[in-house]
């Protein structure tokens, strides 16, 4: 029989098969998400016995402008991953064991544009690059915080979760 119809208890168990099928795969996406976040990295370390955990991030960039008859200046920007808000990054990495005990920051050059004065001698110079955050944690078990996990949702946040993430 080419054309058979199924039964409306047989389209209900496809839909529920598509629905689970669905949640699971947004689980495991929540998972994934959270596991190659800084938290994430840090209750790997954490897990595995590690005493020390460094984290390093983008803080700062700032891009070389030089403007014809005015200064070179270095206009300052956000780096992207601070607009998720370093602090909170931080005290993440701290509910997972670890007491901050140093933060210390390099500024890494990526160039530099530079042209004459104009109507003067010498060379307007502006510098552009990034200023890099390195911060060293120590594991600290009073500080491990036995919150849920970000995939331990019901469904339907499971679902709309993994799909913010895109």
């Amino acid at each position: 029989m080419p054309f058979s119809r199924k039964t409306a208890e047989e389209k209900e168990a496809r839909a529920a098969e598509k629905d689970a099928a669905r949640e699971a795969k947004a689980r495991e996406k929540l998972r994934s998400a959270f596991f190659e976040s800084p938290a994430g990295e840090a209750r790997r370390a954490y897990e595995s016995g590690a005493k020390v955990f460094q984290y390093e991030t983008d803080v700062k960039s700032t891009k070389a402008v030089v403007r014809g008859l005015s200064k070179a200046v270095a206009k300052e920007t956000l780096a992207s991953r601070l607009s998720r808000g370093l602090v909170a990054i931080l005290n993440a990495v701290a509910d997972e064991g670890w007491e901050l005990v140093n933060g210390s920051f390099v500024f890494l050059e990526s160039g530099q544009v530079s042209r004459n004065r104009a109507l003067a001698t010498g060379q307007q110079v502006a510098i552009s690059g990034t200023v890099i955050g390195y911060y060293l944690f120590k594991r600290n078990e009073a500080n491990k915080v036995d919150l849920s996990d970000p995939w331990d949702v019901t469904d339907e946040e499971a679902v709309e979760l993994a799909d913010a993430i895109e």
